[in-house]
């Protein structure tokens, strides 16, 4: 049995070609595909039968030795047999495409509406708000980027580091988040936060918004007000249902799902409208990023680059399907949509476990 760690992972992807299976797997939804954890894709070539766990604990970074706050690993199995074929560590392929998502959306809502992108607000420097400065700096070109954090630390460490790796985008580390928020053609919230951190009054208009974190909640992060005054997008609409429906219960309307954007079936809003993509991660934007590296018979490394030989393959170290985060647990659900794969519309859920 193989195993794939992050490291391996990292050393085959690239930005190109994930922001291309991100965009390409929002709009094949539509297909009656499983979004669950466990979950199955059904396709000639990006076909996978996989289950990824997740946990996440908030206090792992405070340990003596610190520890990642989220991690993953991902079982892949074979669609005929069902026989394991690999465990993969799924942290990297999971803040890849995360972050990917985010450019699509931001390519889709906001550049597609001929505007300029020119300052990005992103608060929240952890994981999630690290790997996103990198992948809006790698592409929109920024001529600035903010950093907010709770602890102005470490947005002012991160900020020093990005701009050693980085000459052509000024990052720069703002103490007050409402100072970052101002005049910011796109903004990402990366946060754990339980009240908004981003007020309808602070944001400019036609600015483009990707809602990321929030944890459990999902949209702690923006006020009330924000989310009734724009146009909110979501990755998935079954899932948006179970996960947000606290917002609909406030009248907040849902304009629809990113992938009909993209295919041209739905809209795009108006340029002076504020928008909001929700991220709440769908399981078949990890299969196209992640299931085009393994076969029966030859190990295919993402997006073309295959060998016939399994045991020459290792220096490629290929990855599979991920699913993406969910809140509660149902083990009656969680069975069931283990037997029945195939159907449609099943969303992925995540152990609350307690260590």
């Amino acid at each position: 049995m193989l195993f794939i760690n992050d490291q391996e992972v990292l050393n085959v992807l690239n930005w190109e070609e994930t922001f291309e299976a991100i965009e390409t797997a929002m709009i094949i939804d539509g297909d009656g595909l499983l979004l669950t954890m466990p979950g199955y894709l059904e396709d000639n070539k990006y076909g996978a039968l996989a289950c990824k766990l997740v946990t996440a604990f908030n206090n792992n970074d405070k340990l003596e030795k610190p520890l990642p706050v989220i991690n993953a690993n991902i079982a892949l199995f074979d669609q005929q047999t069902g026989l394991l074929n690999a465990v993969i560590a799924g942290t990297e392929i999971t803040k890849w495409r995360t972050a990917a998502a985010s450019a699509v959306a931001t390519k889709q809502l906001f550049l597609n509406n001929s505007k300029e992108c020119k300052i990005l607000a992103l608060l929240g420097c952890g994981v999630q708000g690290k790997i996103h400065a990198e992948a809006f700096h790698h592409f929109f070109g920024f001529t600035e980027i903010r950093l907010w954090n709770r602890t102005t630390e470490k947005a002012r460490e991160m900020a020093n580091e990005l701009n050693r790796k980085f000459s052509t985008t000024k990052f720069k580390c703002v103490p007050k988040n409402e100072e970052c928020v101002k005049d910011a053609d796109v903004i990402v919230t990366a946060t754990f936060a339980t009240s908004p951190i981003v007020e309808f009054e602070w944001v400019k208009e036609g600015a483009h918004i990707n809602a990321v974190g929030a944890g459990t909640t999902h949209h702690s992060e923006l006020s009330e007000k924000l989310y009734m005054n724009s146009d909110v997008y979501v990755d998935h609409w079954a899932g948006a249902k179970q996960e947000l429906s606290g917002l609909e219960e406030l009248g907040v309307k849902f304009k629809g799902e990113m992938g009909n954007v993209i295919a041209g079936d739905l809209p795009r809003s108006a340029p002076n409208r504020i928008t909001v993509f929700q991220s709440l991660g769908k399981c078949p934007r990890k299969v196209f990023v992640d299931e085009e590296r393994q076969n029966v018979n030859t190990i295919s490394i993402l997006f073309g680059h295959s060998v016939t030989n399994p045991l020459d393959a290792r220096s490629l170290f290929p990855t599979p399907l991920v699913s993406d985060r969910g809140t509660g647990i149902d083990n009656t659900i969680v069975d069931r949509a283990s037997v029945q794969y195939k159907k449609a519309n099943a969303y992925c859920y995540c152990l609350p476990l307690h260590n």
